[in-house]
């Protein structure tokens, strides 16, 4: 998690995301168009530029803890440097909130224009590809943080109750250098790097974390229906 540096660059950018909220096309209804798991190697040591890049697979187990599999699996995790102004740099153990990583077609083909190569969602390290049923265009990076993804089968009208997963927005996620060096490994391009930094700001899909199920995994599978649902505060 990054932090804005008072209250008042809060307000500037939360309201040049709501001018921009207007136009993301955001639908009620969207469906899942790819998904996409860990690779072999997800270790950065021995894959520096590459151990986030994932691939396409039929289906997608989950639960509380996240993807089955997963480097970013588990309830908790070790805060970065990311968190350093709440824990400097202790390593200290925090709530995991980034367990799953979602973009819809939108963001992938705007940086592709942007950086003049294809960026795909494997090259981006994404686990779920969200489009709207109609084939529209959408930004999915503009969602509202702490919308609900309630996942239903792909014939389902209304979601079930319970649904088969619910995922929560957590975060935008940022353009980083990590990402940005597999974008150069793989088009033998080393300037790819700070280019993607630059463009990628607000349109590089989001983190969820994953509200239901917990006791047992379920699948993510293409074709399911995504119900969004956009809360606004709860109550005892």
């Amino acid at each position: 998690m990054l932090f804005y540096d008072n209250l008042e660059e809060f307000i500037a950018q939360q309201s040049a995301q709501l001018q921009s909220l207007k136009q993301a096309n955001i639908p009620e209804v969207g469906v899942v168009l790819e998904v996409l798991g860990p690779n072999q190697d997800q270790d950065r040591k021995s894959n520096p530029g590459g151990h986030s890049v994932t691939q396409s697979v039929e289906r997608l187990a989950i639960d509380c803890h996240g993807i089955e599999g997963d480097r970013h699996r588990g309830l908790t995790r070790a805060s970065t440097g990311r968190e350093a102004p709440l824990y400097k740099r202790s390593r200290a153990t925090i709530v995991n909130r980034r367990q799953l990583f979602a973009v819809s077609p939108h963001e992938c083909a705007l940086l592709s224009q942007r950086l003049g190569v294809e960026v795909t969602p494997q090259l981006l390290g994404a686990n779920i590809v969200i489009g709207r049923e109609d084939g529209a265009p959408f930004c999915l990076s503009s969602t509202p943080v702490n919308t609900y993804f309630v996942l239903a089968p792909a014939t389902a009208t209304q979601p079930p109750t319970p649904p088969l997963a619910t995922l929560i927005h957590y975060v935008q996620q940022k353009g980083c250098s990590l990402t940005g060096k597999a974008l150069a490994k793989a088009y033998g391009d080393p300037s790819l790097t700070k280019q993607f930094v630059a463009h990628a700001e607000h349109h590089r899909g989001i983190l969820c974390s994953v509200e239901y199920p917990v006791k047992r995994p379920i699948f993510i599978e293409r074709g399911q229906k995504v119900f969004f649902r956009f809360p606004m505060g709860s109550c005892y």
